[in-house]
């Protein structure tokens, strides 16, 4: 008899939540078809930096990120918070990490190697 190995009980199908503040909890899409779509974005922006003038745009990636994961109208809501870059920042990796399954400090880490290079 093949053997047969059950996933089920590992298949939630739910979307994970950031709190922000205590007023703004936003939902982050995590599917595989989004988490393409943002890579994707992420590698024209980063290909059409490198063909035009060097010069790359972190914080307008960062914002179509947050659009493509949170929606248009929770991604207009982090930026009317108005906050410091490096909290803007903390907000960002919190929602890649709930994007990738990760813990905080785990993106948190690449985003300070990734900065060190």
């Amino acid at each position: 008899m093949a053997q047969i190995i059950d996933i089920t009980g590992r298949i939630t199908n739910e979307l994970p939540i950031v709190k922000i503040t205590d007023e703004l909890v936003v939902t982050v899409n995590n599917r595989k078809n989004t988490i393409l779509s943002m890579q994707a974005m992420v590698q024209e922006a980063t290909k059409k930096a490198q063909n035009e003038n060097g010069t790359f745009d972190e914080l307008a990636m960062m914002n179509k990120s947050l659009e493509i994961l949170v929606g248009a109208k929770a991604a207009k809501e982090i930026d009317s918070l108005d906050l410091p870059i490096p909290e803007y920042k903390v907000v960002y990796q919190a929602i890649m990490a709930a994007a990738t399954g990760s813990s905080l400090e785990e993106v948190e880490s690449r985003f300070q190697d990734g900065e060190k290079k």
